[in-house]
């Protein structure tokens, strides 16, 4: 099976920045428990600390699929849900090519 990603841009409400990093930081926290989770990384755009856009990456989608079914991401759903100024965008993804001249490029 072929490694699955996600990756989502979260906006902010400038005010509420701190309480969603003590959210995400929960979230990854559980998240790198799962067997699946191979990357769980995010970062504030450089210029807009409100935005910020989260990867993750798993081994399959039935992993990522397992992820989406657990206690904690419901939780993460009901501590951020007021903390938006705009829906999130959620892109997800499949491998385009692999690498085999770099370790990196077999993710």
């Amino acid at each position: 099976m072929e490694k699955f990603a996600i990756l989502v841009i979260f906006k902010i409400i400038e005010s509420k920045v701190a309480e969603f990093h003590k959210a995400l930081q929960y979230h990854s926290e559980n998240t790198w428990s799962e067997s699946g989770s191979i990357k769980f990384v995010s970062y504030a755009v450089e210029n807009d600390p409100s935005t910020i856009f989260l990867y993750e990456l798993y081994e399959n989608r039935t992993a990522f699929e397992a992820h989406t079914q657990t206690d904690y991401i419901d939780k993460f759903r009901d501590m951020t849900s007021s903390l938006h100024r705009e829906p999130a965008v959620i892109y997800r993804g499949v491998p385009v090519f692999k690498n085999p001249n770099s370790p990196k490029g077999t993710i």
